[in-house]
């Protein structure tokens, strides 16, 4: 298990420390695609990260003509004509106009942004064959259709109690329908003791491995509904064990 949550946080924390120091990033085809605005304020200042604390990297002067490229939370990140680019909050942006002369309507976040943010935080209820399972999951997206998810996760059943640790990669081939269709290739670890305390019994500690599909339904801000069934084949004792994993669950992207 810590190798696992090891591994998601190094990865998770490597983009944070990068946004300090580092211009955002804007492809010439997502600049090209951002909504056209004009600045009617003095100025406008472009930070290098969605949020206050970090600093301010350049400023647009009154009358130019900025992008909108994508918004993170009330935050928008827009690129000017020279191809400088830097986030903005909201209430700043609202003071622009489009050709037209009236205000600009800004974007809201949308199904297709989920599969643009890098970092997703979640939770799902599920049964396990008898068993009630609970568990938390952290993702980190690779790339714009390839992630990564560390999870740990508590089963409750009448005759025994225990803990699930596992990593997953997730595989989300398309964001062109009203729901994001996902499979996941998984590999763990579960810790189950029994209840009863006879003699000889012992805890249970097995590896498994998992195959599983599911979708993700954005329902609204940054939150999606997550839908899925695993199979799981668990090694234990030189046997295989088929266990089917069923759970519904919610996830919020950032």
């Amino acid at each position: 298990m810590p190798v696992f949550i090891l591994l998601f946080f190094s990865l998770w924390l490597l983009p944070a420390q990068a946004d300090n120091s580092h211009v955002p990033a804007v492809s010439e085809e997502a600049a090209a695609q951002a909504l056209q605005a004009t600045v009617i304020d003095p100025y406008l200042e472009l930070h290098t990260g969605p949020g206050r604390g970090y600093p301010v990297i350049y400023v647009v002067e009154k009358g130019a003509t900025i992008g909108i490229v994508s918004r993170r939370t009330s935050w928008y990140l827009v690129v000017d004509k020279q191809g400088n680019s830097g986030w903005v909050k909201r209430e700043n942006l609202a003071r622009t106009l489009v050709d037209t002369g009236v205000p600009v309507v800004l974007p809201e976040t949308r199904h297709s942004d989920f599969l643009q943010h890098r970092v997703r935080l979640g939770f799902t209820l599920g049964w396990q064959e008898s068993a009630e399972q609970v568990a938390a999951m952290a993702g980190f997206r690779l790339s714009r259709h390839i992630g990564i998810e560390a999870e740990i996760g508590q089963l409750f059943s009448a005759t025994t109690n225990g803990q699930q640790y596992s990593a997953s990669l997730i595989l989300e081939p398309t964001d062109r329908w009203a729901v994001t269709p996902f499979v996941s290739l998984g590999y763990g670890r579960q810790e189950l003791e029994l209840k009863s305390k006879l003699p000889g019994n012992r805890p249970l500690e097995d590896n498994f491995r998992s195959i599983g599909a599911g979708v993700n339904w954005y329902i609204g801000f940054n939150f999606v509904l997550r839908g899925e069934y695993r199979t799981l084949d668990i090694f234990s004792d030189n046997q295989t064990v088929s266990n089917d994993l069923w759970r519904l669950g919610f996830s919020s992207f950032f």
